[in-house]
């Protein structure tokens, strides 16, 4: 296992997240600005509200099951065995020990990386079967966020009842993101998260005591790699934290950073069968 701390290293975030995406057929852009929306490229972030760990922000059961269905792939083969289903269908793994293992490895850089891809590609399939066209690259995030299937419920959604009130159809992750399901005490319409994940409105204007290292897309230097901000310094125990006073806190999604790094490019087809 590669340790957390090797991720000061930017050469080394930009080969794992370069590795993951050739490996599981996912684009190298989708990781990196994923990767960047969701713990800031750090390694070792936890949200306060969820169980949500690690440099891609997986909740212990989107792990457990994508390490069940794709971790021998890339070499976890006793992870993937020691995963099961209890009879309501949630994943388990009868060594209290060996769980926490496996929910270790969420701080694994290369783990996560690669896992990230391989769910990425699983959900890019489900919605595709729901919505009858390929997701894209926002869409492919509001996945990460909600889930395939919530993914696909929220477009749906959108479109069908743009106005209806998207907490209601999701409150477990209301609770956990005010930030993006509510604004100013109001209950944001399925519409406007659906456009707040995927970037389909334009980024509203950061006043100038605001943040503004947050670019378009993360920063990479001459070489193409991914330019880590200052001294980096990964501490467990912290809410994701933006380059700068953008702070993530509480397990929430700052809506100006969504907005500003939604452009996503959708995973390129791996070519080989994935199942949903």
């Amino acid at each position: 296992m590669v340790s957390p701390v090797d991720a000061n290293n930017q050469d080394f975030m930009t080969r794992t997240l370069r590795q993951a995406a050739q490996e599981t057929g996912t684009d190298f852009n989708f990781l990196l600005r994923t990767a960047a929306r969701e713990s800031n490229f750090d390694v070792r972030a936890e949200a306060s509200t969820s169980s949500a760990t690690g440099l891609f922000q997986f909740i212990e059961q989107t792990w457990l099951g994508v390490m069940q269905r794709r971790g021998a792939e890339h070499g976890y083969e006793d992870a993937a065995a020691a995963i099961s289903r209890d009879a309501n269908g949630r994943y388990v793994v009868e060594d209290p020990v060996q769980r926490q293992r496996i929910l270790d490895l969420r701080f694994d850089a290369e783990a996560s990386a690669r896992m990230a891809g391989e769910l990425a590609a699983e959900n890019a399939a489900v919605i595709q079967t729901r919505i009858g066209r390929p997701a894209s690259g926002g869409e492919l995030y509001a996945a990460h966020f909600l889930g395939a299937q919530g993914a696909a419920s929220l477009i749906e959604a959108a479109e069908n009842n743009p106005q209806g009130r998207a907490d209601q159809l999701f409150p477990a992750a209301a609770r956990a993101n005010r930030a993006i399901f509510y604004e100013d005490g109001r209950a944001r319409s399925t519409s406007e998260v659906l456009a707040s994940l995927t970037g389909d409105r334009p980024a509203p204007q950061i006043p100038a005591s605001a943040n503004r290292a947050a670019a378009a897309s993360p920063d990479l230097d001459d070489s193409g790699n991914i330019r880590l901000a200052g001294s980096y310094t990964p501490a467990r125990n912290t809410s994701p934290v933006a380059p700068g006073s953008h702070r993530v806190g509480n397990g929430e999604l700052s809506p100006a950073l969504v907005e500003i790094l939604a452009s996503l490019d959708a995973p390129r087809s791996a070519g080989r069968a994935r199942n949903s």
